[in-house]
């Protein structure tokens, strides 16, 4: 958010610009674009910091998404955060994270690379808003992960892609992380301590 509109917008851009030069690679079928800030993460600088990373094939975690026909919550009731000109902002159902936020375009849009100009205007928009109430959200920053969700260069083989950013922090409390039981991870299943209705009414009150 200190980059402010512009700055954000800049960035969104290189993402786009990157993600269209890593596909040009013979290894370059997925690309990914991520960012983390805090230690409680790993994150070993404490200011935001984000990578790309080129795949040569489609990962486990986002595969399945496609393979589902993942697309935007149409009716997130009191999970919503914000709209914006036609970009959607809401807490994820069943999330395994405290905070898990979702940002995605309320009409499919592939990928950053087929994105209009106006479109990633109001993306920057949109981030520059969340990211300022995710600071207010406690009373110290938010440790977190960022990460982008695209189609993979074959984009034909995946016909139902759909741009997503997820934004997710392990804290249910300030510097009170949640975590993890063994329970959890032998069956896969999660027990979110937090409703995510409430994180989007202590957001939307900041936002």
């Amino acid at each position: 958010a200190s980059l402010g509109l512009v700055g954000v917008q800049s960035v969104i851009d290189l993402w786009a610009e990157r993600t269209e030069a890593l596909r040009q690679l013979p290894d370059g079928e997925y690309v990914i674009v991520f960012e983390n800030r805090g230690a409680s993460i790993g994150a070993t600088i404490s200011h935001p910091h984000g990578q790309i990373y080129a795949f040569d094939h489609v990962p486990a975690r986002p595969a399945t998404a496609l393979r589902a026909s993942w697309q935007s919550d149409t009716d997130p009731g009191d999970r919503l955060i914000c709209e914006n000109n036609g970009w959607r902002v809401y807490c994820d159902n069943a999330a395994v994270y405290p905070v898990s936020i979702r940002i995605a375009p309320v009409e499919r849009i592939a990928d950053l690379v087929s994105m209009s100009n106006a479109d990633r205007a109001v993306l920057a928009s949109t981030l520059v808003n969340v990211f300022a109430a995710l600071e207010e959200l406690f009373d110290e920053p938010l440790p977190y992960m960022m990460w982008l969700n695209q189609a993979p260069r074959t984009s034909g083989d995946w016909p139902d892609a759909w741009f997503n950013i997820e934004i997710v922090s392990p804290w249910r409390a300030s510097g009170l992380p949640r975590y993890i039981a063994g329970v959890e991870v032998a069956t896969g299943e999660y027990f979110n301590p937090v409703d995510p209705a409430d994180v989007a009414a202590r957001l939307r009150a900041l936002i």
